[in-house]
C-alpha cells in the first residue's frame, strides 16, 4: 500500500488543511501516519489516519531563553523519534503544513531521504516553513505574493485546502441580498474581544440590521437584543455564510479563503499580533482590488465600524460577490495531491 506521513497541527490553521489533503489521499488508497503534538488541536479532533502519533513538543518562537532551549530540545528529540518511525515504515513522501509541529517530520524526512512537500497557508511564511523549504521538493502556497519568500522554481499556487462541507456548499452558492440586512461577525478561533464589544454596541444602535456574532472564548456582556445572536463557536459555518450579506472577520487564511469561496464582501480586522503581521497581508491584495474593507485594530471603534458598514451596504454587493468568487480556489487539496503524484510519474 502507498504510504504518506503528514504533519500540521497545534492550531486549526495548520490542522484543517492537513486534514483536507489527508482525506483526499485516503480516497486514493494511501495509508496515512499523522504526526502532531499532545498540546494542540489534534489531541481533541479526529484525523483520517491509520496511525496518529502525538509527541509533547514545545514551540520556540516568542518564548524566554529557557523556553527556547526547552523548545529546541523537544523538537530535536521528536525529530529523532520520527526518523526512527520513518525508517521503520518507509513512506513514499511526507507533507508538512507549517507550525513548529512540522519541524520534526520535515527534518526527519530530509535526513531519511524521503521526498518532502510543504504547504504555506499565510501570505508571509512561518519560520518553520522557511527552514523546511530548503529541503522540500515543492512548496505549495495559498497567496501569489508568498512566492517572493521561496525559491520560485519550487512554488506552486494551490490555494488553501478547506473543509469539504464548506467547499461543497460554496461551489454552487450564488449570493442574493436578504430581506433583512444580515452581518456575520467572526473573531477567529480565539475570538476578538474589541471586535465583539464593538459589534454588540453597534447592534444596539443599528436595529434594522441583524447581527450574528461568533465571540470565541471572550466573556463579554451580551444585552438582550432582538437583532443580535451570539455564539461562542459553531461547526456549521457554511449555514452562517449563506445567511449573511456582509462578513466582519479576522483575516486568518482559512477565514479569508472561506469568504472568497462564498463570494462575500468583508470588512477585515486583522489580528495585530500575528507573526510578521501576516493577517494584514493576507487581505491587503484584496483591498487593493477594491473587493473588501480593511480596518486595523488600532483604528477600530464603534464609530469607524458603523461608517464602514453603512458605506458597504451602499455598494452593489451582488456584483461584487461575483468578482470576489473569481479569486476562490475550490480544489486546493486536489491540486496538491495531483502535483505530488505527477512528480512520481515523471521520476
Amino acid at each position: 500500500m502507498k504510504k504518506v506521513f503528514i504533519s500540521g497541527g497545534g492550531t486549526g490553521g495548520h490542522f484543517y488543511p492537513a486534514l483536507s489533503v489527508a482525506e483526499n489521499l485516503k480516497e486514493k488508497g494511501f495509508s496515512i501516519t499523522y504526526i502532531g503534538t499532545t498540546n494542540g488541536i489534534e489531541s481533541k479532533k479526529d484525523f483520517p489516519a491509520d496511525e496518529k502519533i502525538l509527541y509533547p513538543m514545545k514551540a520556540v518562537r516568542g518564548k524566554s531563553i529557557i523556553g527556547k532551549i526547552q523548545g529546541v530540545f523537544s523538537l530535536l528529540s521528536t525529530t529523532f523519534k520520527v526518523y526512527k518511525q520513518i525508517k521503520k515504515e518507509k513512506p513514499d513522501f511526507s507533507i508538512c503544513f507549517g507550525g513548529y509541529t512540522s519541524i520534526p517530520l520535515g527534518l526527519a524526512s530530509f535526513i531519511a531521504r524521503v521526498p518532502l512537500y510543504i504547504h504555506e497557508q499565510n501570505s508571509i511564511p512561518s519560520y518553520s516553513n522557511k527552514i523546511l523549504s530548503y529541503f522540500a521538493k515543492k512548496v505549495f502556497i495559498t497567496f501569489e505574493l508568498t512566492a517572493n519568500y521561496f525559491d520560485r522554481k519550487k512554488t506552486v499556487l494551490t490555494g488553501m485546502p478547506l473543509r469539504k462541507n464548506i467547499v461543497e456548499r460554496a461551489k454552487n452558492y450564488v449570493y442574493k441580498p436578504s430581506q433583512t440586512k444580515t452581518v456575520l461577525v467572526v473573531g477567529g478561533s480565539q475570538g476578538a474581544k474589541k471586535l465583539s464589544e464593538s459589534t454588540i454596541s453597534l447592534a444596539s444602535e443599528m436595529k434594522e440590521i441583524k447581527f450574528i456574532l461568533i465571540k470565541g472564548k471572550w466573556q463579554v456582556e451580551v444585552p438582550n437584543l432582538e437583532n443580535l445572536t451570539v455564539y461562542e463557536y459553531v461547526d456549521n459555518m457554511e449555514d452562517l455564510y449563506t445567511s449573511a450579506d456582509v462578513v466582519i472577520s479576522r483575516s486568518g487564511s482559512s477565514s479569508v479563503n472561506e469568504i472568497l469561496c462564498f463570494g462575500k464582501y468583508a470588512i477585515f480586522v486583522p489580528f495585530p499580533y500575528a507573526a510578521s503581521n501576516h493577517q494584514y497581508y493576507n487581505v491587503k491584495w484584496l483591498k487593493d482590488l477594491g473587493l473588501c474593507e480593511l480596518i486595523e485594530e488600532k483604528d477600530l471603534s464603534k464609530e469607524v465600524l458603523k461608517k464602514t458598514l453603512e458605506d458597504t451596504f451602499n455598494k452593489d454587493l451582488e456584483s461584487l460577490s461575483k468578482k470576489i468568487k473569481e479569486y476562490a480556489i475550490f480544489d486546493s487539496d486536489e491540486k496538491i495531491v495531483e502535483n505530488i503524484l505527477n512528480d512520481f510519474k515523471n521520476d
